[in-house]
């Protein structure tokens, strides 16, 4: 993953951690891949869990249902992005 504002990292699909790099609030990040259609992306600050990605794309492919739980507040965000 890499993205415009500079943060990057390399991880495999099976859950093991990698750094995360370009953001001061993350140091690692692990990626599962959970079946065919999603995915879990766990996000890491000194190797305290901060963050929980997880997204899930239809049979279709044309719509992900995703949410983000942060852990240092206890709030979950939920969203679906739909294929234009």
């Amino acid at each position: 993953m890499t993205n415009p504002t500079g943060q990057s990292y390399t991880a495999k699909t099976d859950g093991t951690e990698a750094p995360h790099k370009g953001d001061p609030g993350l140091t690692a990040v692990s990626v599962k891949l959970v079946g065919t259609r999603t995915i879990v992306e766990t996000d890491y600050r000194d190797g305290k869990v901060v963050g929980i990605f997880r997204g899930t794309v239809s049979k279709n492919g044309d719509v992900m249902m995703a949410s983000y739980h942060d852990s240092r507040s206890n709030h979950t965000t939920t969203w679906t992005s739909k294929k234009i």
